[in-house]
């Protein structure tokens, strides 16, 4: 694995923890941070000694999504080169969604985005009670094509409509009802305890039977399958193209209102 960049790698023991280091901007993802979160949940599952995957952020919030610096240049590319980054995304996904690993993902301050996909594909989600969550996609014109690939199997169409089409801000009791987080906890150290807590869980557990138990999840249709990884993709795709998603990124990065919105005086 090369030596990471914009993930800070740390191995303690059979612990990894990754953690996402672009705190400046919010742990933004771009091509490097989703190539590096992928090399390391590829690297942590051929390991023996590994036996859990802490994913973190550093900085202020978890994570805030995709960079939108990198995807509003997208009509510099050809669709190949969309397709063929958009894939690399999902690739990242399927990492730690597939990972035989125990996988516990620590959120705190926001996760939105492309980040609600991380903790979708996460086995123990623990979230510090501040913490703000957003299916964000509808309000920059993207559609949440490869998130909803992992969100429908975890929260169900029910909970999937509400928050993708609204893009509400919501908070962590919420997030619990929805089936995306499964603790919450109040500050730092209670937030580093529990997750402590659940290392020593994950150890006394056989690392076997742990990785069969994801399988078996998967095999009885639990999490994302082949299909739905597919057409998410191509939905990634042709969202990135169009004109509302370059209106919307444009928009959000100029700090005005997007040609959508209603007038200010209506």
């Amino acid at each position: 694995m090369a030596e990471p960049g914009t993930v800070d790698i740390d191995r303690s023991g059979a612990v990894m923890r990754v953690a996402l280091n672009r705190p400046e901007l919010r742990n933004a993802m771009n091509p490097e941070m989703i190539a590096e979160i992928r090399s390391a949940f590829e690297a942590a599952a051929t390991d023996d000694a590994i036996r859990i995957v802490v994913i973190e952020g550093n900085g202020p919030v978890f994570c805030a999504g995709g960079d939108l610096n990198w995807m509003r240049d997208v009509f510099d590319k050809s669709q190949e080169e969309v397709s063929a980054e958009s894939r690399e995304l999902m690739e990242m996904y399927r990492a730690i969604d597939g990972c035989p690993k125990l996988v516990i993902a620590r959120v705190h301050g926001a996760v939105f985005a492309g980040a609600m996909g991380i903790i979708a594909s996460s086995d123990i989600v623990i979230a510090e009670c501040e913490t703000r969550f957003c299916v964000s996609e509808v309000r920059i014109g993207l559609a949440p094509g490869l998130i909803a690939a992992l969100l429908l199997p975890r929260i169900g169409p029910h909970w999937l409509r509400y928050l993708a089409k609204s893009a509400i801000v919501f908070d962590a009791d919420t997030a619990l009802k929805a089936n995306l987080v499964h603790e919450i906890v109040t500050g730092d150290d209670e937030l580093e305890a529990r997750v402590a807590a659940h290392v020593d869980l994950g150890l006394q557990a056989s690392p076997d039977a742990i990785a069969a138990t994801g399988r078996l999840i998967h095999a009885l249709g639990g999490a994302a399958d082949e299909d739905s990884f597919a057409r998410g993709l191509e939905f990634n795709v042709e969202a990135r193209f169009s004109g509302a998603a370059q209106e919307g990124i444009s928009a959000f990065l100029e700090k005005r209102r997007p040609a959508w919105w209603p007038p200010e005086d209506s």
